[in-house]
């Protein structure tokens, strides 16, 4: 009878895990600033183990793209890898009129505890090019796009949960998207003559830039902070003539903060 025992509790015990899960939802900040949280359905009073996470954006075809990405997880580094649409039907997906963006963190350590329905900040970033119409959504798992990527395009949570009682180790506890947080509908943002004119008063010089970016506007900007293009915090500044020379050439985003607001611009370093 022990043995039967046994075993009926090994065989219930992945069915049990995966009654714990994660769905992701999106969540606006202001104008075009956005972060992805991850909500739990259970309680964790002891130490939750996060390895890796991974999830999908959809946005319209054309110039809006994913900006500065930023982790908020203990400050691990996420990564954003476009799939645009005319790379999509190249090789048969898609209908020539999304963009895919995948985000991944890979494999680490965080330690966090939470509650059921607690949102997880996971990481935050910018849309670019202010689109005021469509929407942003996140690409699920049955999508015939994610179906046809073989995988590499799928949400996941990794996490090892054993402080919360589960004793599974590392398993994918993503268990979907959360119902009225799943997409975004551009035309709820500053329209596009209010950012263009906000946009417009800040001006960055010279781009390219070789060694001094300068930063001019009419607008009052008290702080100005460089990122890199995975996203990772370079420098800040509270000055507008900024020596940028000892950096490698590449792509960087500087965030010019004015009042309760801040602005994204790309630069190119020669």
């Amino acid at each position: 009878m022990n043995k039967i025992y046994i075993k009926l509790v090994l065989s219930l015990m992945p069915l049990l895990s995966m009654s714990q899960g994660y769905q992701f939802g999106i969540v606006h900040i202001e104008n075009y600033d956005f972060k992805i949280v991850a909500i739990p359905d259970f309680d964790a009073t002891e130490n939750t183990d996060i390895s890796d996470i991974g999830f999908t954006l959809v946005l319209p075809a054309g110039e809006a793209n994913v900006v500065t990405p930023l982790g908020l997880l203990t400050g691990r580094t996420w990564t954003v890898q476009e799939f645009d649409a005319s790379f999509l039907t190249s090789i048969g997906l898609g209908d020539n009129t999304k963009d895919v963006f995948q985000f991944n963190l890979p494999p680490g350590q965080s330690l966090i505890t939470h509650s059921s329905g607690e949102l997880i900040d996971l990481v935050s970033f910018q849309i670019s090019n202010a689109p005021t119409s469509e929407d942003m959504f996140f690409l699920l798992n049955s999508d015939p796009i994610a179906i046809g990527a073989s995988g590499v395009l799928d949400s996941f949570y990794n996490s090892d949960i054993d402080g919360a009682g589960v004793g599974s180790g590392t398993v994918d506890y993503f268990s979907g998207i959360m119902e009225g947080m799943d997409t975004f509908i551009f035309s709820e943002t500053l329209s596009d003559v209010e950012y263009s004119l906000l946009e417009n008063m800040i001006s960055v010089y010279p781009n390219p830039v070789t060694d001094y970016i300068n930063v001019s506007s009419t607008l009052n900007i008290y702080k100005i902070e460089l990122y890199n293009n995975l996203g990772q915090f370079i420098l800040k500044s509270n000055l507008t003539h900024i020596d940028l020379s000892f950096l490698e050439t590449g792509v960087y985003f500087l965030r010019v903060y004015y009042d309760d607001k801040y602005s994204v611009k790309k630069i190119v370093l020669r």
